[in-house]
């Protein structure tokens, strides 16, 4: 039985080892849905006069940590647009003020591929309390580059443009264990795969014991009989 004892106490270990797992999980899930304060790493292009700035929604990207497409559509303010026509100086230079184009997540999806895989479509959501900006919320399963290709239309312009991460545009999906500390955490595979074994093999030394009391009590039946017949010949 103490065989059985020690392989539940692996498990216990390996399910709250898996706990700490979810519980940075629910950190990170906070971090993703929250507005993005700056886009660091990511990529500007101008495309039918409207500015969009692609990346991950959260930088840098760790594989299996809840990220998502990050998009901000804006375009310059009509001249004397109420609050938005005002011009920023910059030195010599003066560039007009930029607002959010907003509803977008009505008219435009995103396909995110990965490795050469099959790109999967996404629906973009608007980000409360930030207008123009919009993310389409996944969990990056594979390190290395990923493809954004954003397809629809903004205010009846056909977009189909396609961001690829690297350098010089944004990050690729890092392995979570670069940032781990003082010991890498072993991941959900594993995990899964340690607990499937210890729950084997305490249904096997459940067996063994249960076969053993088995053994034993058929002996002691055996031992009783034998003693009985031999009192019996007295």
């Amino acid at each position: 039985m103490g065989i059985v004892f020690g392989l539940r106490q692996r498990v216990r270990r390996l399910r709250w080892r898996m706990g700490r797992w979810l519980s940075l999980g629910a950190v990170l899930l906070a971090l993703a849905l929250a507005p993005p304060a700056v886009a660091l790493a990511h990529e500007h292009r101008t495309v039918h006069g409207y500015e969009l700035t692609v990346g991950f929604n959260v930088e840098p990207a760790y594989i299996g940590q809840i990220n998502g497409a990050f998009l901000q559509v804006m375009q310059p303010a009509a001249p004397g647009a109420e609050g938005q026509g005002d011009k920023e100086s910059d030195g010599s230079h003066a560039h007009a003020a930029m607002m959010p184009v907003e509803g977008l997540e009505a008219t435009l999806t995103v396909l995110v591929a990965a490795g050469g895989s099959e790109p999967r479509e996404f629906p973009l959501r608007a980000v409360y309390g930030a207008p123009g900006t919009y993310v389409a919320d996944f969990v990056p399963t594979r390190t290395g580059s990923y493809i954004f290709t954003f397809t629809g239309t903004i205010e009846g312009n056909p977009i189909n443009e396609r961001f690829e991460s690297g350098p010089g545009r944004f990050d690729d999906v890092r392995a979570i264990t670069t940032i781990q500390f003082p010991e890498p955490l072993p991941s959900s595979t594993e995990l899964q795969q340690e607990l499937a074994v210890a729950r084997a093999a305490i249904g096997t030394a459940q067996a063994l014991a249960f076969g053993g009391l088995g053994a034993g009590a058929a002996a002691v039946l055996a031992a009783g009989m034998a003693m009985l017949m031999a009192s019996r010949r007295r």
